[in-house]
C-alpha cells in the first residue's frame, strides 16, 4: 500500500509518499480502508518536533481523524463485519492499552495511508448522512468543543460564548456546538474574509478580525459590560491577557491550544474577584460515553463539518503546508 510518513522532524519536506507493507490485523483488531483522514494542529506539530506525544516513534504515519471500510479482521473479530463504513475512535483503552495516551496516528501508525490496522472497540459507525470526508473531519474537533463546551464549560441557553479562532477546525466546531446550546457567539477571525465566512457558513452572532479591532470592545458592548460566560480558547500566548479582560464573573475559561504561544501573562485579581475558572482540556481524555454523546450531535443531524479543501493522500505535505500558512477556513482533509 501507499503511506505518507517521515522518518525525521521538520519541515513538510521530511513527509514522504512511499510503498509500505500492507498492515495485518492482530487478534481483536482489523484493518481498515481509509477513505478520509482530517488533518489536525497535533499532526504539524509532531512532524515538526514541537510537540511529541507518549509512544511516538520514528519512522511515522500520521492521521488521527479517519473514515473507511472495513477490509480485513483479525482472530476473534467477527467476518460479518468486512465492508462496515466506519470512523475510528483514535485513543485506544483497555488491556490492549499501551499506557494512558495510546493514540492512533500517535503512538500506532495513523491513517495518513491507504489502510490502517486498529483495534475493534475503536470502530463506530459512520453517520449514515455524512460522505467520508464528513465523518473524518467531525472526530477530533467537534469532540473538543463538546468536551470543553457541554461537559466543562456546560453551556447554556442564552449565554454569550467567545470562540478564538473560528477559520479553524476546532473553532469552527465549538461555533456550531454553542450555537446548538442556544447561546449567542462572538466569534475570532484573521480577516475580513473569514469574518464573513464566520457570519454566513457558521452563523456566527458577532464576528471580529481581530488584526484590526478589539474583541473586547465588542464583548463590551454585546454583554453590556458584563463579560463572556464562556471562553473557547485555541490560542493561549499573548492573547490570553485581552481573552482574561473580556470574562464575565463566573466565567468559565476553556483552553485546548497554544497556536499563540505556550505563556501568557495572567493577573491573578482578576481571576480571584471575578471567580473565573480556566481550565485546560486535551479531548483524548474523554470516556467511551462522552465520545458517544458527541458523535450523536453528527447522528442527529445537529451539525456538520466545514471543509475547506480535499487533497489527495499524495499530496499531504501540500496540505499541511495549507493549514501551516492558515490560508483555510474549516477542515482540511486528505483522501486515499
Amino acid at each position: 500500500m501507499k503511506a505518507v510518513l517521515f522518518h525525521e522532524t521538520g519541515s513538510v519536506d521530511v513527509l514522504k509518499y512511499e510503498a509500505v507493507p500492507d498492515p495485518q490485523p492482530a487478534a481483536g483488531e482489523v484493518v481498515v480502508r481509509v477513505k478520509a483522514a482530517a488533518l489536525n494542529r497535533l499532526d504539524i506539530f509532531l512532524r515538526s518536533g514541537a510537540a511529541p506525544m507518549p509512544g511516538f516513534t520514528m519512522p511515522h504515519i500520521g492521521g488521527f481523524d479517519i473514515a473507511g471500510e472495513v477490509c480485513a479482521v483479525g482472530a476473534g473479530v467477527c467476518a460479518d463485519r468486512i465492508g462496515e463504513a466506519v470512523v475510528v475512535y483514535p485513543r485506544v483503552t483497555g488491556s490492549g492499552a499501551r499506557g494512558a495516551l495510546d493514540i492512533i496516528g500517535t503512538a500506532r501508525p495513523g491513517g495518513f495511508a491507504e489502510k490502517v490496522a486498529v483495534p475493534v472497540q475503536c470502530l463506530a459507525p459512520k453517520p449514515l448522512d455524512y460522505s467520508f470526508e464528513e465523518a473524518a473531519a467531525f472526530g477530533c474537533v467537534y469532540l473538543t468543543a463538546y468536551y470543553g463546551l457541554v461537559l466543562q464549560a456546560a453551556v447554556r441557553p442564552g449565554e454569550v460564548v467567545l470562540v478564538h479562532g473560528a477559520g479553524g477546525g476546532a473553532g469552527s466546531a465549538a461555533v456550531h456546538v454553542a450555537k446548538a446550546s442556544g447561546a449567542t457567539v462572538i466569534a475570532t477571525a484573521g480577516s475580513d474574509a473569514k469574518c464573513d465566512q464566520a457570519r454566513s457558513v457558521l452563523g456566527v452572532d458577532h464576528a471580529v478580525n481581530y488584526r484590526a479591532q478589539d474583541f473586547r470592545d465588542v464583548v463590551k458592548d454585546v454583554t453590556g459590560g458584563q463579560g463572556v460566560d464562556v471562553a473557547f480558547d485555541p490560542v493561549w500566548g499573548a492573547a490570553a491577557s485581552q481573552t482574561q479582560d473580556a470574562m464575565g464573573y463566573g466565567g468559565r475559561w476553556i483552553v485546548l491550544g497554544m497556536v499563540g504561544g505556550l505563556h501568557a501573562s495572567i493577573d491573578a485579581a482578576k481571576l480571584m474577584f471575578r471567580e473565573v475558572t480556566v481550565r485546560g482540556i486535551v479531548e483524548f481524555h474523554a470516556d467511551a460515553r462522552q465520545v458517544d454523546g458527541a458523535w450523536a450531535m453528527a447522528h442527529r443531524g445537529l451539525v456538520r463539518p466545514v471543509i475547506d479543501k480535499v487533497w489527495p493522500l499524495a499530496d499531504l505535505a501540500q496540505a499541511q503546508q495549507q493549514m501551516e500558512d492558515g490560508n483555510f477556513f474549516g477542515k482540511i482533509v486528505v483522501v486515499a
